[in-house]
């Protein structure tokens, strides 16, 4: 009989899978029509995996773009970002000031509502 390779611990050997194989099980719980670890129950792997999975292809809330697949995906997606809040920042600055102008009292010399 053939008996499985075994490393001298009795342990099976680690099983290593490709990013499409990750991505496809990252998409099967994200229907969720099944939890997780029914999907990962049924694919034979661990549960724990798949969140890992999970939290590194899965996209994220609020974010319509896919999580980057690369470290250069990443990198320009972090200047992205970064160009962005460097944005709002500016905004809210803008929108300070215009506040601040629009609750001051009028200077003097200027005319006055009557009342």
């Amino acid at each position: 009989m053939n008996k499985p390779e075994q490393n001298g611990t009795g342990a099976k050997p680690r099983r290593e899978y490709d990013e499409t194989y990750k991505r496809h099980a990252v998409e099967l719980t994200l229907r969720g029509d099944r939890t997780v670890k029914a999907v990962a129950r049924e694919l034979g792997i661990a549960p724990w995996a798949l969140y890992e999975w999970r939290a590194r292809y899965a996209g994220r809330p609020g974010d319509s773009r896919p999580a980057p697949r690369s470290l250069e995906e990443a990198a320009e997606e972090i200047a992205d970002l970064r160009a962005e809040v460097i944005r709002m920042r500016e905004r809210e600055a803008i929108l300070k000031k215009a506040m601040g102008m629009l609750s001051e009292p009028p200077a003097s010399g200027m005319p006055r509502s009557k009342r």
